[in-house]
């Protein structure tokens, strides 16, 4: 676990019954919501569930919501198990952990409104979302908001120095300030930042893969950003064409691939 994200549940200090759990585009919030769910639900169940994937605990006390992978969000039909199990009679405590609240639309989170109003604080509802607006402003209201922070850029630099990576100057400087690039194993890291500067040495892509191309893309966008102050005119008309690559490549019906590699290709030649 990355060091800001390991201070966050260090500091956090006990969470409230209900709560959303949120951050920044980017931050792999998921991952700091299932640590805080496995301890909790560890100490409902008095059993160690710390190594255990969320979605094979088995317990009484817990469910476990997330988007199905063929599907686009959460619809209300998913809700009415989750919504039966917080509403049970029991002695127990209760944990209902939703993963990805941005996916559940208005009137999902209606169906949940009042059982988040009427069960006691023996009924745990956590939602994580790395988009807050998604969530409905009645829910926020009803919620407590546990925000995890960004890392400073020093925070950042400092973990980088101590894993003391082999990388070009531009590398590093990218890497200080995309942190979530930082939650890959440090080998991914460092063969992924050499290729690119590969890439950028030979003025050649040699990748037909979308991701890998529109993560190049962001890094050639990071580069010229830098230049702007330097050649003001003629770096603002490359990066204005790099972003229009960038968005190029997220549409649904977009450019082919090769002609995406062929317009890098072609701004790769100017930097």
């Amino acid at each position: 676990m990355l060091p800001w994200d390991k201070k966050f549940l260090e500091e956090r200090g006990s969470i409230k019954p209900k709560t959303i759990l949120c951050g920044s585009d980017g931050q792999d919030i998921s991952k700091i919501a299932r640590k805080i769910v496995k301890k909790l639900i560890s100490e409902i169940d008095e059993k160690d569930y710390t190594e255990q994937h969320l979605e094979n605990i088995a317990s009484a006390n817990f469910y476990f919501l997330k988007k199905d992978p063929d599907k686009s969000i959460i619809p209300i039909s998913d809700l009415r198990e989750p919504r039966d199990f917080l509403t049970l009679s029991t002695r127990n405590k209760r944990l209902l952990f939703i993963q990805g609240g941005e996916d559940i639309r208005l009137d999902g989170y209606n169906s949940l409104l009042k059982v988040a109003e009427d069960t006691s604080d023996d009924t745990f509802m956590y939602i994580s979302t790395n988009n807050i607006s998604k969530i409905p402003s009645t829910i926020k209201s009803r919620f407590h908001i546990s925000r995890v922070p960004i890392p400073t850029i020093f925070e950042v630099q400092e973990y980088i120095s101590s894993q003391k990576l082999n990388l070009s100057e531009t590398a590093l400087h990218f890497l200080s300030e995309n942190s979530k690039e930082l939650e890959k194993p440090i080998d991914e890291i460092t063969k992924k930042m050499e290729k690119y500067d590969t890439y950028l040495r030979n003025k050649d892509i040699q990748s037909k893969d979308k991701d890998e191309l529109s993560a190049f893309a962001d890094y050639l966008i990071f580069i010229e950003k830098g230049r702007v102050g330097l050649e003001a005119k003629q770096s603002l008309i490359k990066l204005d064409n790099l972003i229009d690559i960038k968005k190029s490549i997220n549409l649904p019906n977009n450019l082919s691939l090769d002609v995406i590699k062929l317009r890098l290709n072609s701004c790769l030649e100017m930097v």
